[in-house]
Order: C-alpha cells, then sequence, then structure tokens
C-alpha cells in the first residue's frame, strides 16, 4: 500500500492510495487535535482523549481508526528516561566521504547497530552521524569500522558529556 500525506496550514488533506482505489479525507481539526495528543501521550485512554476534545469516546476511536488506515499515524513509540538505564557512550561524529563511492558507503553505515540516525550536511562535512555504543571500546570498534569503509575519508568525533536540553518538536500544533 502506498500513502501520500500532504498538510499545509490552509488545507489539510489526507490521500490513501491503493492499487485498486483513491480516496480522499480531509483531516478536521480535530484529527488534528487528536494527533497534538498521541504526540504528547500516545497511551492516553481513549475516554481521556474524548473528555480533552469534546468529543465521544467512539468517536476518538474512530478517527485513530481513519488515521491509522490512511497511514497518517504510522505506530507508536516509547521515550526512554536515560537517567534510568545504564548509560551508553554517545556521540556525534562528522564523516567527510569521497564522492565516487557516497551511495555505497552510505548504505554500509546504514546497516551498523550502533549508528542511531545518519544527517546529511551542507558545507565542509558530509554527514553528521549519531553513535550509541554500550561501552567505550564498543563505541571504538565502531569508529574504527567507520573509518575503514571504503569511500570514507576522515572522521571527527565528539563525545556526548552531558545533555542540556533535548527538545523535540511536535510535527503538528494547535495554531
Amino acid at each position: 500500500m502506498l500513502a501520500e500525506v500532504t498538510i499545509t496550514h490552509a488545507q489539510f488533506i489526507m490521500t490513501k492510495q491503493t492499487t485498486d482505489e483513491t480516496t480522499t479525507v480531509k483531516l478536521t481539526n480535530k484529527d488534528k487535535q487528536l494527533l497534538v495528543l498521541l504526540q504528547e501521550n500516545a497511551r492516553e485512554s481513549n475516554a481521556s482523549l474524548a473528555r480533552k476534545m469534546g468529543v465521544s469516546r467512539a468517536t476518538v476511536q474512530e478517527r485513530i481508526q481513519r488515521l491509522e488506515n490512511a497511514n497518517v499515524i504510522q505506530g507508536y513509540s516509547v521515550q526512554i528516561n536515560p537517567q534510568k538505564i545504564p548509560r551508553n557512550i554517545e556521540a556525534i561524529v562528522m564523516i567527510l566521504a569521497e564522492n565516487k563511492s557516497f551511495k555505497e558507503t552510505f548504505l554500509k553505515l546504514e546497516k551498523m547497530p550502533s549508528i542511531q540516525s545518519i544527517h546529511s550536511l551542507s558545507g565542509e562535512w558530509d554527514w553528521s552521524i549519531f553513535v550509541s555504543a554500550p561501552t567505550l571500546e564498543d563505541f571504538h570498534q565502531c569508529i574504527t569500522e567507520i573509518n575503514e569503509l571504503t569511500g570514507v575519508r576522515s572522521t571527527v568525533s565528539h563525545i556526548i558529556m552531558k545533555t542540556g536540553l533535548d527538545r523535540k518538536q511536535p510535527l503538528l500544533s494547535i495554531d
């Protein structure tokens, strides 16, 4: 199933495409409100969501089902408090790549389990990656593997000592 979602300030439209039909559904202000509430707490009960939205519990369940079916809601996640679990070695690693093997190098980086995210950059460096490894030895092994990849010209690692602010912006907000 291929899903395409277009959201703008003036018009909120969801388009669900399948091989046999195309259905267009309007994303209402209540749908948007529901998505904002779910971003804040995806485990909140339908009854609580309904009270906050001023609609029935059945309406909330129907809206959630419709948004899931249209692939607007693609899953639910857990936010873990890093202060409550053993700390990994975390670092931002800057990578300068050789252009001739750029795609192949990216695909190899993508398969490395210690690499949590890869950001393509403008400017001097090609990628900024977030690495999280359970021990310093594992981190060293990961950096060694990165530097041995064909297409990696150089790396610079910045170990994260403390996170002072971790602000994750919601995708939607109520205007």
